[in-house]
């Protein structure tokens, strides 16, 4: 009869876990330089994506950011979700909506404030030729969202594309990241859980 033996498992010793944690130079060269995600494995787009929150002010649980593919690289453009949050954790208001149609083009212009009295302005344009009832309505409505959004980005000094403007970007097809590391993340460890409690 043989007895089985249970090994302890052997700790990792701190060189191991922070050659782990460490980010190959490209990726980090790429996202710094280009805003390219695509470098990343899920978990480190997962991670990233909780630390930008984090360092916003955002709940990541509600998906502030995505990723879009766009001209070769993965980029995070800003959801609704971002720039309703942006403006409550900001303080921003929205001061004014101008609205004009020119050449079919229905064109708004929305004035944003923030808590500190600064103002920032942004444009949203939709093409309205023939359109008329709801659709031409849902049109104009887009136009201000548009605005309001880009508005929102510009005053919070985000660089960041709006979900708004993906389907006028050709090419720009929105990338479905998937757990293939089945690595847990611990968003206690990485975020510090407010908006979780």
């Amino acid at each position: 009869m043989t007895k089985k033996v249970e090994r302890k498992p052997r700790k990792k010793s701190t060189k191991e876990i922070v050659v782990k944690n460490e980010i190959d130079e490209s990726i980090v060269s790429s996202l710094v330089l280009n805003g390219d995600v695509s470098k990343m494995s899920p978990d480190q787009k997962a991670k990233y994506n909780i630390q930008l929150c984090k360092s916003l002010g955002l709940n990541p649980l509600v998906q502030p950011f995505q990723i879009l593919k766009l001209q070769g690289k993965e980029v995070l453009y800003a959801t609704k979700s971002a720039t309703e949050q942006l403006r409550k954790a900001q303080g921003v208001s929205v001061v004014s909506l101008d609205r004009k149609i020119e050449n079919d083009i229905c064109i708004v212009t929305a004035i944003v404030k923030d808590n500190s009295g600064r103002t920032d302005a942004a444009t949203g344009a939709v093409n309205i030729k023939g359109m008329a009832g709801d659709a031409l309505a849902n049109s104009i409505m887009k136009a201000e969202t548009k605005a309001k959004r880009r508005a929102t980005l510009s005053i919070c000094g985000l660089g960041f594309l709006d979900e708004s403007e993906i389907e006028t970007i050709p090419g720009a097809q929105i990338a479905v990241v998937t757990d293939s590391t089945k690595e847990e993340i611990d968003v206690d460890a990485v975020y510090d859980n407010r908006f979780l409690s």
